[in-house]
């Protein structure tokens, strides 16, 4: 029982055989089996003689035997090929490929017991049983191709070129037309004519209808040719060289017949089949032995328990694992820990019923590198059916899945700047709108293109100009957050899609970072070259609702930019451009700035409120641009910051109020001034050297001049800022902190540094006449500041009352409009000289 059961389990003849099949007796002509033959669409005639075959009539049969312009009428039974492979059909398919092979035959005749005919079996349906799709992956077509197909003009005559074609030996050639053109003319197309048409053999091939020469690249695989040939439904393909030259010609039968069924296959084959038992000779014994240890791919013997009893060179060189580290142990010492109890489950229950078990499977070599290898598995039954023995082959697709991602990568990412190719990058503008759309956020699609990059080309050559665009691309992955995507969708433009924004109030100053980065110099054969860039914006879902359209608007607004004369950015949305726009405006202006000298110093003074002696003045910075007038400080101060600015800018303050210092005391109004210093000076430079180097320059006493920083000055740069305050405050230059209360708790700073000053904001001063908790908030900070020995400063006194609240809580000093508003240098010099000054 159990034996019939495994039999059953086995691939027999009867599996594949086709049994409509078209016969002829041998006593027909020969021009009848070709009308057969053409009207049926096949390739060969069974030959009987009543019901019993007795020979095979192919289309090279049927070619060899073309009529001459007086032929008589050949018997069937004169041209066939004879004698037949016949075959039962209970018999193995292995044991008919075998046969099939070492004959060079591509038919077998299907006969039962009494000899008549079941069907027929060819070489094509034996190889396509066996699944052969991992093969014809490893090979391509310019492998098993005709590199030298023949190719006949179209004034050769048809008959000429069917003996041309039969003495060849070969199924098909090129035609090559007048115009260039290639058609093909194949065995079928020749039985086609014979039975049409056999009194033309002699017309030249131009008057005749041929197909033309389907063509692919050398490069592709064996299964995606395949694909082409099943998809099309001929079984003919041109073969072009990387110059789209056609240098040779490929037939479904070159495919059959060039996927080897080497010996691994052979052994894999015997091993399942007892038909064959040539392990009960020493000649096949060694044939297999040899065959194993020369086989590129791993083999491994195991018992019916599983256990290893053998493996081959290959598996050596594969694993790691010499033979004695393995032999008697379970293969599972070659687990990657990848799989789950479920996938060896259902492998072994494919075993246990089909005997055999192919597949992808991850394994962990002696080093403990996991690999990917195809793995192939047969049980191996005694006499009586049991499984005594299991052959596993397998080999390393490592560099198979290499090849794959390398193919990958080519298919997604540019090969210049290894950013995704447009490709991704609308694939992923695609994710991230209906990611968006699901949770309400906001995306900026945002287009540049590089302003006369063609120059660069131009000037210093391709090659270069791809490393800046490399450069370029390297900067923007940079710029971006995490969940963000930069793309070069070709040329010199870029695409970045920024994601999760609540609201697009930080776009402006990405887009200013963003135009800064660009513009950084690139250096080019020892030559600084700066990019500028044409940037257009769209947003979703303000400007569209699907890529396409959110695309089309970022590329307007892009040209609409490159219109406004490069350089700039532009929003597709009208009234959020016209914000950003002032805002270029601005940043572009302010570039200039101190070249124009359109900085000027406004000074405001303070005043002791128990003397009323002036103590110091504020110097502050006013913008008159020759194009916007008055800026607000308000508005170009941040932005300064942002820009990388405010160190160059902050320099000029430092060292014109210094100067004015110096004026003054050698007009006989010895006063301090004051400056305030950036929290990002204090991050990026060094304050205390650039204040030392200054005042020596000038020769200015260091109790002329003062420093007041914010409170964010310790938040951004603590320690830097700790070490600049100790190095001024030894050299007598007094600090203040400007702005009290408005930034983060600062006490433990104030309270561990020997600070000067404390300027409470006037935030806190203004509601102090009507505020209750205003008024205790500021008393409270006199008091603590006194507790420290630190002297107080009310910015923006305003009122007599405010000032009189300010006098009884103890407050040391004020500032603003109450005593004066900041005033430029000859309007306040001209006020210090009517008031008293405290030396």
């Amino acid at each position: 029982m159990n034996n019939q059961l495994q039999r059953s389990d086995a691939l027999k003849v009867m599996d594949i055989c086709r049994q409509d099949v078209v016969t002829c007796q041998q006593h027909e002509t020969v021009a009848s089996a070709i009308r057969l033959m053409a009207d049926y669409n096949i390739g060969s005639v069974i030959v009987c003689n009543d019901q019993h075959p007795v020979g095979i009539l192919t289309r090279r049969d049927a070619m060899r035997v073309v009529p001459g312009p007086q032929g008589e009428p050949l018997q069937v039974k004169q041209a066939m090929s004879a004698p037949l492979i016949t075959i039962t059909p209970d018999a193995s398919i292995d044991e008919l490929g075998i046969e099939l092979m070492s004959g060079r035959i591509r038919h077998a005749v299907v006969v039962d017991q009494q000899g008549r005919l079941i069907g027929v079996v060819s070489e094509s349906d034996i190889v396509n049983s066996h699944g052969l799709e991992h093969d014809l992956f490893m090979r391509s077509v310019y492998d098993v191709c005709s590199h030298n197909p023949l190719r006949f003009p179209e004034d050769c005559s048809l008959r000429l070129a069917v003996e041309r074609i039969r003495a060849a030996g070969h199924t098909a050639a090129m035609i090559e037309g007048l115009n260039g053109e290639l058609k093909i003319i194949t065995e079928t197309d020749i039985i086609r004519l014979l039975a049409s048409v056999p009194e033309s053999l002699d017309k030249p091939l131009y008057d005749f209808s041929f197909k033309k020469l389907i063509s692919v690249p050398g490069t592709i695989s064996l299964f995606n040719a395949r694909r082409h040939f099943r998809k099309h439904g001929f079984r003919h393909l041109g073969v072009l060289n990387d110059a789209q030259e056609v240098i040779g010609l490929a037939s479904y039968s070159d495919i059959l017949r060039n996927v080897e069924l080497d010996y691994i296959f052979r052994l894999r084959e015997l091993l399942n089949d007892r038909s064959y038992r040539l392990n009960e000779t020493r000649n096949h014994l060694r044939i297999i032995e040899k065959v194993i240890d020369s086989s590129m791919e791993g083999i491994v013997i195991c018992n019916a328990e599983g256990n290893i009893q053998s493996v081959n060179p290959a598996f050596t060189q594969i694993t790691g694992y010499q033979d004695w580290e393995v032999i008697g142990s379970n293969p599972n010492i070659l687990s990657s820990g990848r799989h789950d109890k479920a996938f060896y489950d259902k492998m072994w229950d494919q075993l246990r019923r089909k005997g055999r078990w192919q597949g992808e499977i991850w394994n962990r070599n002696k080093s403990g590198r996991v690999y990917p290898e195809w793995l192939s598995i047969t049980a191996i039954e005694s006499e009586q059916g049991e499984v005594i023995q299991y052959a596993a082959i397998f080999h390393d697709l490592t560099e198979i899945k290499r090849s794959e991602a390398r193919i990958n990568k080519m298919s997604y990412f540019d090969e210049v700047t290894h950013l995704a190719n447009r490709r991704l990058f609308i694939d992923r503008l695609h994710n991230a709108l209906a990611y968006a759309a699901d949770h309400d956020d906001i995306v900026a699609l945002v287009n540049l293109d590089l302003d006369w990059f063609k120059t660069i080309n131009d000037r210093f050559g391709q090659t270069e100009g791809d490393l800046v665009l490399r450069e370029i691309a390297r900067r923007l992955e940079e710029a971006l957050g995490d969940a963000d995507t930069a793309a070069r969708p070709g040329g010199d433009e870029f695409s970045i899609i920024m994601t999760g924004l609540g609201s697009t109030d930080q776009l402006p100053a990405f887009l200013d970072r963003l135009t800064k980065v660009i513009s950084a110099p690139v250096l080019v054969k020892d030559t600084e070259v700066r990019l500028t860039a044409s940037i257009g914006i769209a947003l979703f879902p303000v400007d569209a609702h699907e890529a396409e359209g959110l695309l089309r608007c970022a590329d307007a607004a892009m040209h609409e930019a490159k219109k406004l004369g490069r350089n700039s950015y532009h929003f597709f949305s009208s009234e959020l451009d016209q914000q950003t726009r002032s805002r270029f405006q601005l940043t572009s202006l302010l570039q200039g700035a101190l070249e124009k000298q359109e900085f000027q110093l406004f000074y405001q003074p303070k005043v002791c409120l128990k003397t009323g002696q002036v103590t110091g003045v504020e110097a502050l910075l006013r913008w008159f641009s020759s194009e916007l007038g008055e800026v607000s400080p308000s508005d170009f101060i941040p932005l300064a910051e942002d820009m990388g600015l405010i160190d160059t800018i902050g320099d000029w303050v430092m060292e014109a109020a210094i100067q004015q210092a110096v004026a003054w005391k050698q007009a006989g109004l010895s006063i301090n001034v004051g400056v305030n210093v950036s929290a990002r000076q204090f991050q990026r430079g060094n304050v205390a050297g650039r204040v030392i180097g200054l005042l020596n320059r000038y020769a200015l006493e260091p109790q002329y001049f003062s420093i007041e920083l914010t409170e964010t000055s310790f938040m951004h740069s603590a320690e830097k800022t700790r070490s600049a305050i100790s190095e001024l405050l030894r050299l007598g230059v007094s600090v203040a902190i400007d702005d009290f209360g408005t930034g983060y708790s600062s006490l433990n700073y104030v309270r561990t540094l020997a600070l000067s000053q404390l300027k409470i904001d006037l935030s806190f001063i203004r509601n102090i006449e009507t505020s209750e908790k205003d008024r205790r908030l500021v008393e409270a900070m006199v008091a603590m500041a006194h507790a420290m020995d630190l002297e107080v400063i009310a910015e923006g006194v305003e009122t007599p009352q405010q000032l009189d609240l300010l006098q009884r809580m103890g407050c040391d000093q004020g500032q603003g409009y109450y005593f004066s508003r900041p005033q430029p240098e000859e309007t306040l010099t001209r006020w210090l000289q009517n008031r008293p000054l405290k030396c």
